[in-house]
């Protein structure tokens, strides 16, 4: 019985104690799962946070630009402004000639005089025709009457036949003097426009004069450019002194000062969810590290390429798709005035659109990609 026990207490002692495994290879289980989870989880989340947001760096300041011209052709006597000037609406910017649309005014007042002369003269002869016609009739009833008294006599032999007969060819002359009269009073007052007391400033010729003075009023006028509006003049130096402009043609540009937006030009796969009045953030290349806050103004209907001067022709056997780009216009919420967008300048644009995928659509996605 001793010895039994003293045996097992024997083997007891000889039995090796279990090795401890090194804290490395406790942890690298953990790591092998854990890693590769916690990178998942990191990576969708990044996906989940930044997938509302559309970003391009195909966007650029847009300014907009008038060209300043002249109404009317002329010779460039006087520059007022400088290139790059800042300029308020209605200050004058340079001038024509005026002497050639002063002697046009001279003209048109001469042939206005004349206008008003030749009414006054056809009412006056109108009045004169008046006491003709008035005497005309009168001497017309004289010789009615001599008629009348001549027939009488010589059907009684007091009168010869021939004096009979020179009775009645001076009622003929004084009736025929009438009507010349009458058709020369119709004409007058066809020319009065119907009306003989008619004011000489209503009348069609001297109002057709008088359009024509202010017309050339209006070109004189003319000869000094005004700005349109606020801005800021540029490409001045291409206008000099003695040029002769034509009529509508470019002198040079104003740029606004106020109407300032941002066109970004998104892939056509960017804009599924976006629409105007979404929240926007823009980085301008002219101020690095600065962030401007927009919002979407409006989308074209189009893809840029749409309403190009030579749109692509896309029925050929040699077709290649071809992402298109998709004008997004945004403006500023509050612009600073003392960090003005020049036009042309590089951008990036990032929109908030809102949307977001459900959590599973990642995973479903990779299901259906694997086939489980």
């Amino acid at each position: 019985m001793t010895q039994s026990i003293d045996i097992t207490a024997s083997q007891a002692h000889e039995a090796p104690s279990p090795i401890k495994k090194p804290f490395k290879e406790k942890l690298r289980p953990w790591l092998m799962v854990g890693l590769p989870a916690l990178f998942a989880a990191v990576g969708y989340a990044h996906y989940v946070a930044g997938e509302p947001f559309v970003t391009t760096d195909n966007a650029y300041a847009r300014v907009a630009k008038a060209a300043v011209n002249a109404r009317i052709s002329g010779q460039v006597v006087d520059i007022a402004v400088a290139d790059n000037q800042k300029v308020s609406k209605g200050q004058v910017l340079f001038r024509l000639d005026p002497k050639p649309l002063q002697i046009a005014i001279d003209r048109a007042q001469a042939q206005l005089s004349v206008a008003r002369l030749r009414i006054d003269g056809l009412k006056s002869s109108y009045r004169q025709q008046q006491a003709e016609l008035q005497s005309a009739k009168e001497s017309a009833d004289f010789d009615q009457k001599e008629f009348a008294r001549k027939k009488a006599l010589v059907a009684t032999e007091f009168v010869s036949r021939a004096i009979y007969e020179r009775a009645e060819t001076d009622l003929k002359i004084a009736r025929q003097r009438i009507a010349s009269i009458e058709q020369q009073i119709a004409s007058t007052v066809v020319a009065l426009n119907g009306n003989p007391n008619i004011e000489a400033d209503t009348h069609p010729s001297v109002r057709e004069a008088k359009a024509q003075l202010d017309e050339a009023q209006l070109y004189l006028s003319y000869a000094t450019v005004h700005a349109p509006a606020d801005g800021i003049v540029a490409k001045v130096d291409d206008l000099q002194v003695g040029n002769y402009l034509n009529s509508g043609a470019p002198a040079f540009a104003l740029i606004s000062d106020h109407e300032i937006w941002v066109e970004a030009n998104f892939r056509e796969t960017q804009v599924t969810h976006m629409r105007a009045g979404q929240a926007a953030s823009i980085s301008i290349d002219t101020y690095p590290g600065r962030v401007f806050k927009a919002h979407i103004t409006s989308m074209s209907p189009g893809a840029g390429s749409d309403f190009a001067l030579l749109p692509p022709e896309n029925a050929t056997g040699n077709w290649v798709k071809v992402v298109q780009r998709v004008p997004v216009r945004l403006e500023l919420d509050n612009a600073d005035p003392a960090l003005p967008l020049f036009s042309g300048t590089s951008a990036t644009v990032k929109v908030d659109t809102g949307h977001r995928t459900p959590w599973w659509h990642p995973l479903k996605a990779l299901l259906t990609a694997g086939n489980f």
